[in-house]
């Protein structure tokens, strides 16, 4: 019912309950505990997951100062509801959203490794000797190490040249790092689609601009991740 910021500013200035204390300091609660603001009862908030077929074109925020499309003119979905990460307006595919901000917090966070899988086609065709010092890792200008594993998949003859179609699995989600590391290896990428996200994979059912809420097997695979995780918190307790 309000953000991080709002929910502080609620509880300091003595306007929360719970279980019919007032409280002003931050306190630690549970779905058994009752908690009001000015009388009334709050709920725990529903967690939904949606899975969307991110088509080219649109950056994935809620809003834009420059008036571009953003998924949020595609997507109609609750208000709380935030994307898991990001795909950048020329990348396709799988993107995950959800107002559960530890499920989220699992699949970002760079300590847990979680792979995301992508299929791009490139430029020419990709040698073993590049694939291998990818593998071990390249750096790049912009000051950081890449490090991906790479899988031709097929080569496709145009009449201009050639293109790889490779499969391309990375553990961290760095901005466009994907298409700066091959254009650094003299591979440009022609086109990229995330296929999967962790133990989620893209519905090819899903048509590009299309979602859907997560089935109840695939929510129970990601909080089956979560068990296996130690769930990472910086939470401060006054």
């Amino acid at each position: 019912m309000a953000s991080r910021r709002k929910a502080e500013e609620l509880v300091k200035s003595g306007r929360i309950t719970v279980n019919g204390q007032k409280v002003e300091n931050f306190v630690q609660v549970s779905e058994k505990d009752e908690v009001k603001l000015d009388g009334k009862k709050l709920s725990p908030r529903k967690k939904v997951y949606y899975m969307f077929n991110k088509p080219v074109g649109y950056i994935t925020t809620k809003h834009d100062p420059q008036g571009r499309r953003t998924i949020f003119d595609i997507l109609n979905v609750e208000d709380d509801v935030f994307p898991v990460g990001r795909l950048d307006k020329d990348t396709s595919g799988l993107l995950l959203l959800t107002n559960d901000g530890e499920i989220s917090q699992l699949l970002l966070h760079p300590r847990y490794e979680v792979e995301r899988v992508y299929v791009a086609q490139i430029v020419g065709s990709i040698s073993s000797s590049t694939v291998e010092k990818m593998k071990k890792g390249i750096k790049l200008p912009f000051g950081y190490v890449s490090k991906m594993k790479v899988e031709t998949t097929r080569a496709i003859k145009l009449i201009d040249g050639e293109r790889s179609e490779v499969r391309i699995t990375i553990k961290q989600g760095r901005k466009r790092e994907i298409r700066r590391a091959f254009k650094f290896v003299g591979h440009p990428i022609v086109s990229l689609k995330r296929v999967s996200f962790g133990p989620i994979l893209l519905d090819e059912s899903l048509k590009e601009g299309e979602y859907r809420k997560l089935t109840s097997k695939e929510i129970e695979t990601l909080r089956n991740m979560k068990k296996k995780m130690r769930p990472f918190t910086n939470r401060v307790s006054l």
